[in-house]
């Protein structure tokens, strides 16, 4: 066992270490109540709240353990006559009386909380200025006690020590619950996800692909290019069917007004056409005819003069066929569609102007050439027909032209 050094010329006066020993001492350290409900609130174990129980009385303060004899130091040089230090009886008698203040530091990596006393250090540094006649600080050096043995306890303790077992195992089983749960729910996502991939990828091979294709409603559409949407879906997978795509090059044909495609699991899929209605027909400059709907849409161009549609007359555009002709064409097709059976059966021809969009007829009687009718414009044309028709309930015969374009319903004679 080594001797301790002899004390130097710089070792620091006994009440110097004395106040040192006794400010760092062990026995100033806080006591814990780890059983306290409160302690788990704190770590966030435990949510609950009880109801608060009564304090319990606190328990007699330690007496303080006897310092351990210091080492021996120089001897202090004698305070100057014009300083008046404070004795230190009584700075020791003011710190007794007065409450100490604790500071608690709660954080894992801090040390454990000690207690400062104020007065206990205004006490030591009034009789450090009183010793130090020079009028400088002095200065503590701890040597190193590496090479030494000493049964002194260390002044300041590592980081984490002062943490009790019990907290730190509550700790961790926290930690590892809450692992465990992100684990759990992680495994969770990953399998939905991966049942969600495995059902696309069945229903998307070719185990339910398309075999039977149902077309409904087309009796004019273009059969080339109905052909070639069947041809694009079969053998596609059911769930992979763009609908909308197949609908849109569906109604660009010109005869198709909609169109709707549905699939029917699992291997069929089903179109629905309702195409236009055919109304009148015109020959154009190019000497072909063109069919029209109620709008004037020209649905197809015909080398012949179709016998099932009335025939419209005068000079009239090459409109192609999806185009429309225009909107003279349209009022004499709304025209044409008006016709009540009694005139329609008598009539031969309606006529359009398409630069002014006056409206003709042509009506059967005892004449060759039938009894033109005026009508004038599009507007008011119902009741243009109403007129119209009392004057063939009347007779047409002996009539060589009628005007019903105004309120006034003429009738040339022969």
């Amino acid at each position: 066992m080594s001797r301790p050094n002899p004390p130097g010329p710089d070792d620091p006066p006994d009440h110097v270490l004395e106040e040192l020993l006794e400010a760092f001492s062990e026995e100033s350290a806080p006591q814990y109540n780890f059983d306290d409900p409160s302690i788990d609130r704190i770590l966030g174990i435990t949510d609950e709240h009880p109801a608060p129980k009564p304090a319990k009385p606190p328990k007699p303060p330690k007496p303080p353990k006897a310092p351990k004899p210091p080492r021996a130091a120089k001897t202090p040089k004698a305070p100057k006559e014009s300083s008046a230090p404070t004795p230190p009886d009584a700075a020791t008698a003011e710190g007794d009386a007065a409450p100490r203040r604790i500071i608690v530091i709660a954080e894992d990596d801090r040390p454990d909380s000690v207690y400062l006393d104020e007065d206990k250090e205004k006490a030591f540094h009034e009789r450090r200025d009183a010793v130090d006649d020079s009028g400088e600080r002095s200065t503590i050096v701890i040597a190193d006690l590496d090479g030494a043995t000493s049964t002194e306890p260390p002044l300041a303790r590592s980081r984490g020590v002062g943490i009790d077992p019990r907290i730190r195992a509550r700790r961790i089983s926290v930690r590892r619950a809450e692992g465990r749960r992100r684990l759990i729910w992680a495994g969770i996502g990953i399998g939905v996800l991966l049942v969600a991939v495995a059902a696309v990828a069945v229903f998307a091979s070719s185990i339910f692909d398309v075999r039977t294709v149902s077309v409904q409603g087309a009796v004019y559409t273009d059969p080339e290019v109905l052909q070639s949407v069947i041809d694009e879906l079969e053998g596609e997978p059911v769930l992979l069917v763009d609908s909308a795509a197949v609908q849109k090059k569906l109604e660009a044909v010109p005869w198709v007004e909609s169109a709707r495609v549905a699939t029917d699991f699992p291997h069929r899929v089903v179109i629905d056409i309702r195409e236009r209605v055919p109304i009148a027909a015109f020959q154009a400059g190019d000497g072909q005819y063109r069919v029209i709907d109620v709008q004037g849409r020209v649905l197809d161009v015909i080398a012949g003069q179709p016998a099932d549609y009335l025939l419209i007359t005068g000079d009239h555009p090459d409109t192609e066929r999806g185009q429309f002709a225009g909107a003279p064409y349209a009022s004499a097709a709304e025209l044409v569609s008006s016709l009540p059976p009694e005139i329609r059966d008598v009539t031969l021809s309606v006529g359009v102007d398409a630069g002014t969009g006056t409206l003709t007829m042509v009506l059967a009687n005892d004449q060759p050439e039938g009894v033109p009718v005026r009508l004038g414009n599009a507007q008011v044309i119902d009741e243009k027909l109403a007129r119209l028709l009392r004057q063939v309930r009347s007779g047409l015969d002996g009539a060589c032209q009628i005007d019903v374009s105004t309120s006034d319903a003429g009738v040339v004679p022969c």
